[in-house]
């Protein structure tokens, strides 16, 4: 645990003991340290069971940056955000995570954040081959729809404002877990053919039919 020790620079030879000695089942919380560069190269070839960033950045194009600088790590669980009584960043757009695409993930999860861009799908591009997927304390305007193009097994979005049920077609998912979100919380019609788990408590959802 690496979490507030005022941590601003990451650079390659700060990791070398990683790659000379790489540890099973790792897991690094950077969080609440005030980065403001990760050097390229300095993740690559790591093997991580968790990453967790929260708290970092004080700007998106910071966050963009050191997302860059993670460049081909290889993680099971990242988790990316804030926390609930601090935040920083104050609006994302279509780039934030384009950076992701040169991680292989397995599991991710970003939490509290908010002023997401009208549409959010394009956002998640990069994570179209994780096996789960979860919102956390996000406030979301407008979903078009989290299509077949995602091969979540997986998908969580928990304490979520969300202007409207976000219409799914997802024909790899087996758990979605959608409680206490908050918001117009009509039930949208879904397309989910390998669903074995669904939770829906806590949303004060209404249905037109079943």
């Amino acid at each position: 645990d690496l979490s507030s020790n005022n941590i601003q620079n990451i650079y390659c030879k700060d990791l070398q003991v990683l790659h000379q000695m790489p540890l099973l089942n790792l897991s690094l919380d950077l969080s609440l340290n005030p980065i403001n560069f990760i050097q390229p190269g300095a993740f690559k070839e790591i093997r991580l069971h968790k990453l967790t960033l929260r708290n970092n950045f004080d700007s998106l194009n910071v966050m963009k940056t050191c997302i860059q600088g993670l460049a081909g790590l290889e993680v099971h669980r990242l988790v990316l955000g804030e926390f609930r009584n601090e935040r920083n960043i104050e609006d994302f757009d279509k780039s934030a995570l384009e950076g992701l695409c040169n991680l292989t993930i397995k599991e991710f999860r970003l939490a509290h954040l908010d002023n997401f861009p009208d549409d959010i799908i394009d956002l998640f591009n990069c994570l179209a081959n994780v096996s789960s997927f979860s919102l956390v304390s996000v406030y979301i305007k407008r979903v078009e729809d989290f299509s077949y193009n995602f091969r979540w097994q997986h998908l969580e979005l928990v304490n979520c404002i969300f202007e409207q049920f976000p219409p799914l077609e997802l024909k790899s998912l087996k758990r979605l877990t959608f409680t206490a979100n908050k918001g117009r919380n009509h039930f949208s019609e879904v397309d989910l053919p390998s669903l074995e788990f669904l939770d829906l408590s806590r949303n004060g959802l209404s249905f037109k039919g079943c």
